[in-house]
């Protein structure tokens, strides 16, 4: 009887101290560890899902939130999957001339982790533009050495800076003081407190506008060498010429896809009244949407050479389609049309030193907004697949109406051709032209300073047309582009 009462007791009491331990409240503890995300203006759980390859669900349900509509900015959430990372998400924007590891070792992130938050699977695939993520570390200023092909020792490049070798070596991560790449970048501590972020010997910033396709592309960098860069853009665009033999073949190829082929435009820089220089180049309208590659070249004061190479996104442009159209072989013949362009085009190759426009062109008839067809829309001649598009304006008009010069600038031809007619093109300066067809009677000649608003010609319907009209086209770097940005004075 004495031990069956002493379980008894003892039950009871593992019995009430369960059940007080129930009942008890308890203070709920907020979840402190793990990779936070702080929530940035026109964010949505789904924007930020996507960032992190994740769920609204799963975020909604780690960090306890009844509405998944309503997140404000600066709310703090945690991030699902990542339970063995800690630490605040910084959002960093990739800028032309960062790299991966560039930011790895400007954040000083650890490598595994910085790859794994970014979901990276090659580090050559990033594009300007594109939000990665940095983890953050207590902030420290450094500056930005980029590494020329001048043959420096790792001793010799830490003396250059002050610093020591083993030091710069530690503060990269890289296996020592030795392990020195030309075009890579580094980052040391700064000693006065102050940050510096050449992107090359010599340029500070450097901007990219313009990346559309039809569009024009401005590239403007800032620092005492931005003038001495130079560089080329490597565009995919569809192979026109290719997909017309294709499609005369008997029987026609046909292709799931169009064939491409690459285009590699020049860049040049001109220095501007600001200090700063400026590239300009033509987006072409069959560019393929997507990477393009961008590499910029310049040298430092003691003449080494340092390049970067970098990925631009092409965005694609919706412009529109015109109506098929049934047109005489000879129209669309190659052997006709291809002479043609390639005279054209080698006349708006050279990049003329001399800045000649200013501003937002001038309207180059007296119905600046009657359009009978705009720039970029696609068409099909003769049952063919959507392979041409229109490559300019073209302005209503009849027989004898003025055309104007758009901008101030050198007339470089004037001449008949059997597509475009009558025809008069000017060059601006610095890669751009602009050219008028279809006249009746061309009133400039060769070689002549003509002014914005000045009377050169008069509107006809010479050469491959169907009524009177001026066609007007805008070349930028060998491209012709969308006049819109040109007439609107939207172009740096």
């Amino acid at each position: 009887m004495k031990f069956a009462a002493v379980r008894i007791f003892i039950a009871a009491a593992i019995v009430a101290s369960f059940v007080g331990a129930c009942l008890t409240p308890k203070t709920v503890q907020a979840q402190s560890s793990g990779l936070i995300y702080v929530v940035q203006k026109d964010d949505t759980l789904y924007s930020i899902s996507q960032y992190f390859h994740t769920s609204t669900l799963r975020i909604q349900l780690t960090n306890y939130l009844t509405d998944a509509d309503v997140i404000n900015p600066g709310k703090r959430l945690i991030i699902p999957g990542f339970n063995d990372l800690s630490g605040t998400l910084t959002p960093v924007k990739i800028g032309i001339g960062d790299t991966a590891l560039s930011l790895m070792r400007q954040s000083r992130s650890n490598s595994a982790s910085f790859t794994r938050i970014n979901f990276l699977t090659s580090a050559s695939a990033i594009v300007v533009g594109q939000k990665l993520f940095t983890i953050s570390k207590e902030a420290s200023n450094n500056i930005r050495v980029p590494v020329t092909d001048s043959g420096l020792t790792g001793l010799e490049l830490a003396a250059k800076n002050n610093t020591n070798p083993w030091t710069m070596a530690e503060y990269n991560a890289t296996i020592g003081p030795w392990y020195l790449i030309p075009n890579d970048i580094l980052f040391l501590p700064s000693s006065s407190g102050s940050s510096s972020n050449e992107i090359l010997p010599g340029v500070e910033e450097i901007t990219a506008t313009g990346l559309s396709q039809g569009k024009t592309l401005a590239l403007i960098a800032k620092g005492s060498g931005a003038a001495a860069m130079a560089g080329n853009l490597n565009f995919t665009v569809t192979d026109i010429s290719k997909e017309q033999e294709e499609q005369n073949a008997t029987p026609p190829v046909v292709s799931a896809i169009a064939p491409t082929k690459n285009l590699a435009a020049p860049l040049t820089f001109f220095q501007q009244t600001d200090g700063s220089a400026e590239a300009l180049q033509g987006v072409p309208r069959m560019s393929v949407p997507g990477a393009a590659t961008l590499t910029l070249t310049t040298k430092d004061s003691d003449g080494h050479s340092y390049s970067i190479d970098q990925n631009l996104m092409i965005k694609a442009m919706d412009y529109g389609f015109d109506s098929p159209m049934q047109v005489s072989d000879n129209v669309i013949d190659p052997k006709v049309t291809e002479p043609e362009d390639a005279f054209v085009f080698n006349l708006v190759a050279p990049f003329t030193e001399t800045k000649l426009w200013n501003g937002a062109f001038t309207p180059p008839t007296t119905t600046p907004t009657c359009l009978t067809d705009t720039f970029g829309r696609l068409r099909s001649f003769n049952q063919s697949n959507w392979i041409y598009y229109h490559s300019g304006f073209d302005f209503c008009g009849g027989n004898g109406d003025k055309i104007f010069a758009a901008a101030d600038g050198t007339v470089i031809y004037t001449g008949e051709l059997t597509v475009r007619g009558n025809a008069t093109i000017i060059d601006h300066g610095h890669g751009l032209y602009t050219g008028y067809y279809h006249q009746s009677k061309i009133e400039v000649s060769k070689g002549q300073k003509v002014t914005a608003g000045q009377e050169i010609g008069l509107i006809g319907s010479t050469g491959r047309v169907t009524g009177p009209h001026l066609h007007l086209d805008v070349f930028v770097g060998g491209v012709q582009v969308d006049p819109t940005e040109w007439l609107n004075g939207t172009i740096p």
